[in-house]
């Protein structure tokens, strides 16, 4: 009995791994003469769709898990669940302690995150490739295991989380609402998967509980409903088998079949309003079109960059070129079951504040601009321009491993076959002017749509407000989630074994060359043969510091003047330069700054001559126009009144000036010193300050370095002239920690920044071992403050801190945005961690983790053509040697419990914080007096005494 009980257990096990084993369904190959990601599609019996790309250019993988189901599969009255399903997929499971994901991806100098769609909610992991396995088990074991862990502890923090994300990232960023709210309820038939916000309205997540989050975890969350693809340097054979053993033992859920819904028509324009606290009146229409990969879609796509894209197009020149709006936006955004067709005109607001005259004469000349396109637009040069970027857009999903897995991913949603990026290229290339013409009468042309006016609020007495239109009611059950039970998974090995690392495979720090032209700039680059792309990126010093003390008064030139190098030249119109750089899917692009001017510039190998001749002229004959010039200047004032609009930005704006005063370095441009800037200080600031004797300039690519000079060969005509850059002032002295409040009246969050000037940028010094000391404090998720503020007290979204140290000068900043409510609470919680680590430094498991962290994270810093080119950078702005991240990874190695909480003596100093918060002073200033009477708080709020802060 016992041997046929064994042979039975035997026979039961191996038939257990057979049906288990994963089937082949494709081999997707590379193909001649076609742009082709190759990768093998799989699936396991339990329904699990598997997708492999082998690419060993890095040694770095990425493993996504995307979900079939977003807000589309919500309910009336249970709106946001999908999104918040999201965040407690990373409270642990079963073998993963709460916040351990994050820990054990940081530990191995990995990134993480998630998010959630309409339709779909992903997850993903990038990581060294030796961590392969960990990555499979830690997915594997929140598809299996979840409901194992979930508790009402962890449920309630995650709720207070999502709700400080709306009040963060939408209540309290203009515009957010309209986009977000707004349009989708008025666009779309009540009951449509896409009507609510994907974040939900928060009185449905208050009457949601821990059920209803096992439920949903229940219905969509089985391998059937999922896609799991691996892209990067690992062995597909490999990677099945472990596959195999992490996922297949984990059972389908119940099936889900394909959501279809009616296309949305509008039988006639439909108005609506709303009140934001935004400076542009915002007029919004938005025409219900067709889903993605639907045949209309890339006609639709390119019309609407013909109408709106570039300075030749007819939306630009009848809004932004005739100082009606500051910008006219036109863009087609498709999802799973709908499309729309968006025109968004940011408009001036009127001086004499009659919003209902300004709506009503851009709504006619909204529908007068899209009756002139019919008649004179739609054009053979028009459409050969808007398909001028098709082609390097494509490439763009080619980058990085993330990039990669993310198309392969979402071919595999959409349209479950094999696809490759030259189908994608194709399908657009295909397009014909009738193919324009025919959308745009069936769409566009006597369609109608959903028209929102977004009005600035002026009145004190409103506020940005969320209303869910269904408030109050109640909605019978879902039948979806009737009968659902969970049945443990049952393995053949023990999960909760964690999975050792591989061996550490060498990263492939890129090989470089250096160069210095006569006329003394200095270009650096390298190889990088991945994709057929040129990116260049030129940094010329000085910006606004080597601005003369009469010229403080008119801050902003450094700015403008890049402005107007965005315009013509002196050969050739701003229309006909857009035109040739549209034609080649190419981008020039200039902009000033405090410390700097920059230009990059970026394109196709094949056209890197024609953009290059591009840039030679304008960067050596730009033609400072005096109708450039007032267009500029009116939307760099109007730009500086938006931003008082901004929370993050008047907090960053304020702290500046907290810290310099009336400074170069604590003011930026205003009204005033924009108004008082004149055509001749452009002319001048060019004249003098852009000179290749302060500039670097990086090249990365496909291209060799003999033909990289020879391209770059006209930069010997850039006349060279000397530029001195002044001693920067000094800060405000601090002995004792200053407070500062900047009222925002309503604001439904409060903005906190925390810090003081400190160091400058140093490779090997003080600076890179005081980045080292702030990991554990501020600068991962698993830090002290965001474990306390957000996971512990759900305070906040996100608290991070940091050294940011540049050639001239650094600082030392602690950022959040926190609920109005928590204002005080969060300020004393700041205040006791940073004292806490200013005494008592890091412990032994913190620096482990510190150390582990930062040592496996290069192999992720080099993948990425726009890392290249920062480590480039680096290397000459800074003048280091080329080993200077091996230097940097032995002082990590080599640094002692000591070393680290020496430099926390040194650079931590809580006598010297400044601190800005942006926020209601009403609301905000009770809090404090109660949270500095209350025994928990008293001790940190006792000094905090907030001084109203403002530029004279």
């Amino acid at each position: 009995m016992k041997k046929r009980a064994i042979l039975s257990l035997i026979t039961c096990f191996s038939a257990s791994i057979i049906l288990a084993q994963p089937t082949l369904i494709e081999k997707v190959q590379p193909v001649a003469d076609k742009v082709v990601i190759p990768y093998e599609r799989w699936k396991l019996p339990n329904g699990l769709t598997i997708l492999l790309h082998e690419d060993h250019s890095d040694p770095v993988i990425n493993v996504m898990v995307t979900y079939k189901v977003g807000s589309n599969r919500e309910s009336i009255g249970k709106s946001g669940f999908a999104h918040f399903f999201e965040h407690m997929m990373f409270q642990g499971s079963k073998n993963v302690a709460d916040e351990e994901h994050f820990k054990m991806v940081s530990t191995a100098g990995g990134d993480m995150n998630g998010f959630t769609q309409h339709d779909k909610t992903v997850y993903y992991e990038t990581l060294p490739s030796n961590y392969l396995e960990m990555a499979l088990w830690l997915e594997s074991d929140r598809m299996g295991f979840l409901l194992d862990s979930l508790t009402s502890k962890k449920f309630e923090n995650q709720r207070d989380a999502v709700k400080n994300e709306k009040s963060q990232n939408i209540e309290n960023q203009p515009y957010a609402m309209a986009y977000v709210e707004e349009m989708p309820k008025a666009l779309y038939p009540v009951g449509h998967p896409y009507s609510w916000p994907v974040i939900g309205y928060v009185d449905d997540l208050n009457r949601a509980d821990l059920n209803d989050v096992k439920n949903f975890f229940l219905r969509w969350y089985g391998p059937n409903n999922a896609i799991l693809s691996i892209s990067g340097d690992f062995n597909p054979a490999d990677a099945l088998k472990l596959i195999e053993k992490y996922f297949g033992p984990i059972k389908a859920g119940p099936e889900v079949k394909k959501l279809r819904t009616p296309l949305v028509t509008l039988p006639a324009d439909k108005y609506t309003a709303y009140k934001d606290k935004t400076y542009f009146p915002l007029n919004m229409r938005v025409f219900p079109t067709v889903p993605q990969y639907h045949r209309d879609e890339p006609a639709l796509d390119l019309l609407s960059s013909m109408m709106g894209g570039g300075n030749n197009s007819l939306f630009y020149k009848n809004f932004v070129k005739s100082k009606i709006a500051i910008n006219a936006n036109v863009g087609h955004q498709t999802e799973e079951l709908a499309g729309e067709f968006g025109i968004g005109i940011f408009a001036y607001p009127p001086e004499d504040f009659n919003f209902e005259k300004l709506f009503m004469d851009i709504d006619a000349k909204v529908k007068a601009t899209i009756e002139e396109f019919g008649n004179t637009g739609i054009t053979d040069e028009a459409l050969e321009r808007a398909k001028g970027d098709i082609e390097s857009s494509a490439y763009n999903r080619m980058q990085t491993v993330w990039n990669k897995n993310a198309t392969i991913s979402e071919w595999e949603r959409l349209l479950g076959k094999a696809y490759t990026v030259t189908d994608e290229i194709e399908r657009y290339n295909k397009v014909t002017k009738d193919d324009i013409v025919r959308v745009f009468n069936k769409y566009l042309k006597g369609a109608g749509a959903a028209i929102l006016n977004t009005y600035p609020i002026i009145d004190d007495k409103d506020s940005v407000k969320s209303v869910n239109p269904f408030a109050g009611q109640t909605f019978p059950a879902n039948p979806e989630y009737a009968g659902l039970t969970y049945t443990p998974v049952k393995d053949n090995f023990d999960r909760s074994a964690r999975p050792v690392a591989g061996s550490v495979k060498p990263v492939k720090v890129p090989d470089y060359y250096q160069k210095t032209l006569a006329n003394g700039l200095k270009i650096i680059g390298t190889k990088s043969a991945e994709t057929p792309e040129i990116t260049i990126s030129i940094n010329i010093e000085g910006g606004s510091l080597v601005l003369p003390a009469d010229k403080l008064k008119k801050l902003g030139i450094p700015d403008l003047t890049a402005a107007l190098m965005n315009e013509g030249t002196k050969n050739f119109t701003t229309e006909e330069i857009s035109a040739q750089l549209d034609k080649l899917g190419s981008s020039i692009i200039f902009f000033g700054g405090k410390t700097s001017s920059n230009i990059n510039v970026s394109c196709l190998k094949k056209n890197l001559a024609p953009t290059l001749k591009i840039l030679e002229e304008k960067l050596l004959n730009p033609g400072f126009r005096e109708d450039d010039f007032k267009l500029a200047k009116k939307q760099t004032k109007e730009s500086v009144k938006n931003q008082e609009t901004s929370p993050n930005a008047v907090a960053g704006k304020m702290f500046n000036y907290a810290l310099y005063g009336n400074t170069i370095l604590g003011l930026e441009p205003s009204i005033k010193s924009i108004e008082a800037i004149e055509l001749e200080d452009l002319k001048d600031y060019y004249a003098k300050y852009y000179s290749p004797k302060v500039a670097n300039l990086v090249i990365v690519g496909d291209i060799e370095e003999k033909e990289v000079m020879d391209q770059l060969a006209f930069l010997n005509k850039w006349e060279p002239k000397d530029v001195v850059i002044a001693p920067l002032p000094e800060p405000l002295p601090t002995t004792e920690p200053k407070f500062f409040l900047y009222h925002k009246k309503l604001a439904p969050s409060s903005v906190i920044t925390m810090g003081y000037p400190s160091l400058k940028y140093d490779a090997t010094g003080d600076y890179y071992k005081s980045r080292i000391a702030n990991f554990i404090f501020g600068g991962n998720f698993n830090s002290r403050l965001n474990l306390n503020l957000r996971e512990e007290k759900g305070y906040t979204y996100g608290i991070y801190s940091g050294f940011r140290g540049g050639k001239y000068n650094g600082q030392f900043s602690i950022g959040t945005s926190v609920k109005r409510s928590a204002t005080a609470y969060s300020l004393a919680e700041i205040l006791k961690e940073f004292k806490k680590y200013e005494k008592d430094g890091i412990t032994d498991k913190e620096l482990e983790f510190t150390k582990n962290s930062l040592m496996n994270e290069e192999a992720l810093q080099y993948e990425a053509p726009y890392q290249k080119a920062s480590f480039l950078s680096n290397i000459l702005r800074y003048n280091l040697e080329k080993d200077y991240t091996v230097k940097q990874k032995q002082i990590l190695n080599a640094m002692t419990k000591d070393d680290v909480n020496a430099q926390i003596k040194k650079h931590f100093d809580s006598n010297k914080l400044v601190t800005v918060v942006v926020g209601d002073k009403y609301y905000i200033e009770s809090q404090l007096d109660k949270a500095a009477k209350d025994e928990r708080f008293k001790e940190n709020l006792n000094k905090v005494k907030l001084k109203k802060i403002s530029i004279d």
